[in-house]
């Protein structure tokens, strides 16, 4: 059966509104509307906007859909809020921080307890029980003595651990430095700087993993490029790669990392422009195993959709399962190797 578009094909994409279907000349841009039926949305343009609710919109088949690939403009209504009652365990066990750790900036879960990194730079080892605690190495990363909040965003230190560990990394969030320390040794094996690029608009972005029964570190170098290496030596292991601005992943803004707990995906706060918040996944075991190559192939990457413009750090992790439009190559990409510039703008919508 024929489509609204004219074509007897499978539906593709989301509805699209009258007016995007129909544009002769350049595709319009639109926003993204959801409907408030669970997280069902669509496409309308913004002559539609006011009067979202009344819009009828139509499936298309896939090349009518990517015909009409404009920017998005901002996001319209919420996603459905599911109630599910039931009894939650209000138990809560308070620990006092072990003597002599001072004031405590952030913690980090290791397999043997905790790591501790405290206002004067030490990182401490504790078991989340007694009262003492040991020295594991000291880092020398502080927040810049001129560094401003944007849009509320203020930098701050934050502590990296890896599960059975070994290493640590403390990371200015919203800024640009950072360094990985040995702590069997205390010593520094990488000095991490990312570009710069709106970097006050996203955390950090660093996590560790595991592999091939060793562990690797992953942080942002580049704007939209995030890179693994070996954290004892700093020696690389594989990137994003940087070589095709039209493809998939080459757009994103990368934000806070959350591996899943297998370690076979990780996940990424990203945003895109026209600035909307977008969490995007990928096949970690499957790139840390192949390399840049991963890339060209069918990498199980998944875009979540759209946010609004707040970019507040989401919760959600990684464990999506990749979407029909996951393989790189399907984004027409509109940012070159630096995007646009970002102005502060409050706040609206929260995530869902």
């Amino acid at each position: 059966m024929a489509l609204i578009c004219g074509h007897d094909a499978p539906a593709y994409g989301l509805p699209l509104c009258e007016h995007i279907r129909t544009a002769t000349a350049d595709p319009l841009d639109h926003y993204l509307h959801y409907t408030g039926q669970g997280v069902e949305r669509q496409r309308i343009c913004g002559l539609c906007r006011n009067e979202a609710a009344a819009v009828v919109t139509g499936a298309v088949c896939e090349d009518c859909f990517d015909a009409t690939e404009g920017s998005t403009l901002g996001v319209i209504g919420r996603p459905q809020t599911v109630e599910a009652s039931r009894p939650v365990d209000g138990t809560v066990e308070c620990t006092a921080l072990p003597d002599g750790a001072g004031t405590v900036v952030d913690i980090a879960p290791t397999r043997q307890g905790f790591l501790l990194l405290c206002d004067d730079g030490r990182i401490l080892r504790w078991d989340g029980t007694s009262t003492n605690c040991t020295e594991a190495a000291r880092s020398t990363v502080t927040v810049p003595a001129d560094a401003k909040p944007w849009d509320g965003r203020e930098q701050s230190l934050r502590l990296h651990a890896s599960r059975d560990g070994a290493f640590a990394a403390v990371v200015v969030d919203y800024g640009r430095t950072g360094e990985v320390l040995d702590l069997s040794t205390g010593t520094v094996t990488m000095s991490l700087e990312n570009d710069g690029y709106h970097s006050s608009t996203v955390p950090f972005s660093l996590a560790f993993a595991e592999h091939a029964g060793r562990t690797v570190v992953l942080h942002r170098s580049v704007w939209n490029v995030i890179e693994a290496a070996d954290p004892a030596t700093g020696a690389p292991v594989t990137r994003i790669p940087m070589d095709d601005p039209a493809s998939a992943w080459s757009g994103y803004f990368h934000g806070a990392l959350h591996p899943s707990p297998t370690g076979t995906r990780i996940a990424s706060d990203a945003w895109w422009w026209h600035p909307v918040g977008r969490v995007v996944a990928w096949n970690l075991d499957q790139w840390l195993s192949e390399g840049e190559p991963a890339w060209t192939q069918d990498i199980g990457w998944s875009a979540l959709p759209p946010c609004d413009y707040h970019l507040e750090p989401s919760r959600r992790l990684a464990g999506r399962r990749p979407s029909r439009r996951g393989r790189p190559g399907r984004r027409r990409g509109r940012t070159g190797s630096r995007g646009p510039r970002l102005r502060p703008r409050p706040s609206r919508t929260r995530r869902h």
